[in-house]
Protein backbone atom coordinates (compact mmCIF):
# COMPACT_ATOMS: atom_id res chain seq x y z
CA UNK A 1 0.00 0.00 0.00
CA UNK A 2 2.95 2.10 0.98
CA UNK A 3 4.21 1.78 -3.01
CA UNK A 4 0.85 2.71 -3.97
CA UNK A 5 0.69 5.95 -2.07
CA UNK A 6 3.78 7.23 -3.21
CA UNK A 7 2.86 6.50 -7.01
CA UNK A 8 -1.04 8.44 -6.02
CA UNK A 9 1.02 11.47 -4.71
CA UNK A 10 4.11 11.19 -7.46
CA UNK A 11 0.47 11.80 -10.36
CA UNK A 12 -1.18 13.64 -7.51
CA UNK A 13 -0.81 16.59 -10.44
CA UNK A 14 -3.42 14.06 -12.72
CA UNK A 15 -5.61 12.67 -10.04
CA UNK A 16 -6.72 16.78 -9.79
CA UNK A 17 -7.50 16.53 -13.09
CA UNK A 18 -11.26 14.95 -14.79
CA UNK A 19 -10.16 12.29 -16.12
CA UNK A 20 -7.90 11.69 -12.45
CA UNK A 21 -10.83 12.30 -10.25
CA UNK A 22 -12.76 9.32 -12.32
CA UNK A 23 -10.13 6.90 -12.18
CA UNK A 24 -9.90 7.70 -8.08
CA UNK A 25 -13.92 6.84 -8.43
CA UNK A 26 -13.72 3.81 -10.28
CA UNK A 27 -10.21 2.72 -8.25
CA UNK A 28 -12.37 3.16 -5.10
CA UNK A 29 -15.53 1.63 -6.35
CA UNK A 30 -13.52 -2.17 -7.55
CA UNK A 31 -12.24 -1.80 -3.73
CA UNK A 32 -15.40 -1.49 -2.38
CA UNK A 33 -16.69 -4.67 -4.70
CA UNK A 34 -13.69 -6.53 -3.71
CA UNK A 35 -14.59 -6.28 0.02
CA UNK A 36 -11.39 -4.50 0.60
CA UNK A 37 -10.55 -1.70 3.52
CA UNK A 38 -11.44 1.57 1.89
CA UNK A 39 -10.75 3.60 4.76
CA UNK A 40 -7.22 4.59 3.10
CA UNK A 41 -8.44 6.03 0.40
CA UNK A 42 -10.97 8.14 2.31
CA UNK A 43 -8.12 9.67 3.79
CA UNK A 44 -5.98 9.71 0.57
CA UNK A 45 -9.38 11.87 -0.98
CA UNK A 46 -8.96 13.93 1.84
CA UNK A 47 -5.41 14.57 1.20
CA UNK A 48 -6.10 15.15 -2.36
CA UNK A 49 -9.08 17.12 -2.64
CA UNK A 50 -9.63 18.66 1.03
CA UNK A 51 -12.37 17.81 3.02
CA UNK A 52 -14.80 18.59 1.18
CA UNK A 53 -14.61 17.80 -2.11
CA UNK A 54 -12.86 14.59 -0.74
CA UNK A 55 -15.99 13.47 0.98
CA UNK A 56 -18.57 14.03 -1.74
CA UNK A 57 -16.11 12.00 -3.80
CA UNK A 58 -15.85 9.38 -1.64
CA UNK A 59 -20.07 9.60 -0.79
CA UNK A 60 -20.11 9.57 -4.42
CA UNK A 61 -17.86 6.54 -4.83
CA UNK A 62 -19.17 4.30 -2.11
CA UNK A 63 -22.73 4.62 -2.81
CA UNK A 64 -21.67 3.65 -6.82
CA UNK A 65 -19.83 0.74 -5.49
CA UNK A 66 -22.56 -0.13 -3.03
CA UNK A 67 -25.32 0.04 -5.21
CA UNK A 68 -23.28 -2.38 -8.02
CA UNK A 69 -22.70 -4.95 -5.09
CA UNK A 70 -26.67 -4.99 -4.22
CA UNK A 71 -27.46 -5.58 -7.69
CA UNK A 72 -24.67 -8.34 -8.36
CA UNK A 73 -25.81 -9.93 -4.90
CA UNK A 74 -29.28 -9.91 -5.48
CA UNK A 75 -28.93 -10.80 -8.85
CA UNK A 76 -26.65 -14.05 -8.41
CA UNK A 77 -26.75 -15.17 -4.56
CA UNK A 78 -30.46 -13.81 -3.40
CA UNK A 79 -31.81 -17.17 -5.31
CA UNK A 80 -29.44 -19.62 -3.34
CA UNK A 81 -29.49 -18.17 -0.38
CA UNK A 82 -33.57 -18.51 -0.20
CA UNK A 83 -32.86 -22.41 -1.25
CA UNK A 84 -30.80 -22.62 1.89
CA UNK A 85 -33.77 -20.61 3.91
CA UNK A 86 -36.46 -23.08 3.03
CA UNK A 87 -33.96 -26.06 3.99
CA UNK A 88 -33.12 -24.41 7.39
CA UNK A 89 -36.21 -22.04 8.05
CA UNK A 90 -34.90 -20.57 11.30
CA UNK A 91 -32.56 -18.89 8.92
CA UNK A 92 -35.20 -16.43 7.59
CA UNK A 93 -35.59 -14.83 10.90
CA UNK A 94 -32.11 -13.10 9.80
CA UNK A 95 -34.25 -11.97 6.85
CA UNK A 96 -37.24 -11.02 8.71
CA UNK A 97 -35.33 -8.76 11.08
CA UNK A 98 -33.72 -6.90 8.66
CA UNK A 99 -37.12 -6.59 6.03
CA UNK A 100 -38.96 -5.78 9.05
CA UNK A 101 -36.19 -3.00 10.56
CA UNK A 102 -36.24 -1.52 6.78
CA UNK A 103 -34.71 1.89 6.52
CA UNK A 104 -33.98 2.55 10.49
CA UNK A 105 -31.96 -1.11 10.70
CA UNK A 106 -29.67 0.18 7.72
CA UNK A 107 -29.24 3.56 8.33
CA UNK A 108 -28.19 2.58 12.14
CA UNK A 109 -25.90 -0.17 10.82
CA UNK A 110 -24.68 2.34 8.40
CA UNK A 111 -23.44 4.37 11.30
CA UNK A 112 -22.21 2.11 13.38
CA UNK A 113 -18.40 1.12 12.78
CA UNK A 114 -19.10 -2.63 14.15
CA UNK A 115 -20.65 -3.35 10.35
CA UNK A 116 -18.41 -3.59 7.97
CA UNK A 117 -19.30 -1.40 4.91
CA UNK A 118 -18.48 -3.70 1.59
CA UNK A 119 -20.16 -7.14 3.20
CA UNK A 120 -23.18 -5.15 4.16
CA UNK A 121 -23.51 -3.90 0.65
CA UNK A 122 -23.69 -7.71 -0.32
CA UNK A 123 -25.58 -8.74 2.90
CA UNK A 124 -28.73 -6.21 2.36
CA UNK A 125 -29.18 -7.28 -1.47
CA UNK A 126 -29.69 -11.54 0.06
CA UNK A 127 -32.35 -10.20 2.01
CA UNK A 128 -35.71 -8.21 1.32
CA UNK A 129 -34.58 -4.75 1.12
CA UNK A 130 -35.86 -1.88 -0.82
CA UNK A 131 -33.05 -0.35 -3.35
CA UNK A 132 -35.10 3.23 -1.73
CA UNK A 133 -33.97 2.03 1.51
CA UNK A 134 -30.95 0.81 0.87
CA UNK A 135 -29.85 4.50 -1.45
CA UNK A 136 -31.52 6.27 1.49
CA UNK A 137 -29.85 4.11 4.38
CA UNK A 138 -26.31 5.26 2.66
CA UNK A 139 -26.38 8.92 4.56
CA UNK A 140 -25.63 7.17 7.37
CA UNK A 141 -21.69 7.12 6.34
CA UNK A 142 -21.60 10.37 5.66
CA UNK A 143 -20.37 11.55 9.23
CA UNK A 144 -17.21 8.95 8.94
CA UNK A 145 -16.41 9.87 5.83
CA UNK A 146 -16.29 13.41 6.42
CA UNK A 147 -14.25 12.34 9.25
CA UNK A 148 -11.84 10.49 7.57
CA UNK A 149 -11.70 13.10 4.53
CA UNK A 150 -10.99 15.69 7.03
CA UNK A 151 -8.06 14.07 8.65
CA UNK A 152 -6.58 13.49 5.41
CA UNK A 153 -6.99 16.84 4.31
CA UNK A 154 -4.61 17.81 7.36
CA UNK A 155 -1.77 15.88 5.88
CA UNK A 156 0.98 17.76 4.79
CA UNK A 157 2.86 14.90 3.10
CA UNK A 158 2.14 11.43 1.74
CA UNK A 159 4.64 9.98 4.77
CA UNK A 160 2.15 11.75 7.47
CA UNK A 161 -0.51 10.46 5.87
CA UNK A 162 0.65 7.09 5.92
CA UNK A 163 1.47 7.21 9.41
CA UNK A 164 -2.21 8.08 10.49
CA UNK A 165 -3.79 5.85 12.38
CA UNK A 166 -7.84 5.04 12.48
CA UNK A 167 -9.44 8.44 13.51
CA UNK A 168 -10.74 8.44 17.00
CA UNK A 169 -13.46 11.21 17.04
CA UNK A 170 -15.54 11.35 20.42
CA UNK A 171 -18.46 12.95 18.36
CA UNK A 172 -18.15 9.64 15.75
CA UNK A 173 -17.59 7.26 18.74
CA UNK A 174 -20.95 7.83 20.67
CA UNK A 175 -22.43 7.66 17.65
CA UNK A 176 -21.23 4.61 17.04
CA UNK A 177 -21.84 3.10 20.24
CA UNK A 178 -25.29 4.34 20.09
CA UNK A 179 -25.87 3.04 16.59
CA UNK A 180 -24.59 0.01 17.24
CA UNK A 181 -26.92 -0.47 20.58
CA UNK A 182 -29.75 0.26 18.64
CA UNK A 183 -28.84 -2.14 15.45
CA UNK A 184 -29.02 -5.16 18.45
CA UNK A 185 -31.86 -3.67 20.14
CA UNK A 186 -34.10 -3.96 17.46
CA UNK A 187 -33.18 -6.98 16.01
CA UNK A 188 -33.37 -8.60 19.50
CA UNK A 189 -37.14 -7.22 18.99
CA UNK A 190 -38.23 -7.79 15.41
CA UNK A 191 -36.80 -11.80 16.11
CA UNK A 192 -38.51 -11.97 19.57
CA UNK A 193 -41.79 -10.81 17.61
CA UNK A 194 -41.09 -13.14 15.33
CA UNK A 195 -40.60 -15.86 17.27
CA UNK A 196 -43.90 -15.18 19.50
CA UNK A 197 -45.98 -15.37 15.66
CA UNK A 198 -44.19 -18.32 14.89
Amino acid sequence: MNIFLENIYNLSFFFNTGIGILSFVCIYILIVLLILPASWLSLLSGFLYGSYLGSIIVFISASIGASVAFFVSKTFFAKKLKNLFSRYPKLSVMEKVVEKGGLKLIFLARLSPIFPFSILNYFYGLNNVKFKDFTLGLLGIIPGTFLYCSIGSLAKSIQELKNVQSPNNLYITIIGIISTFLVVYFSAKYSREYFEKS
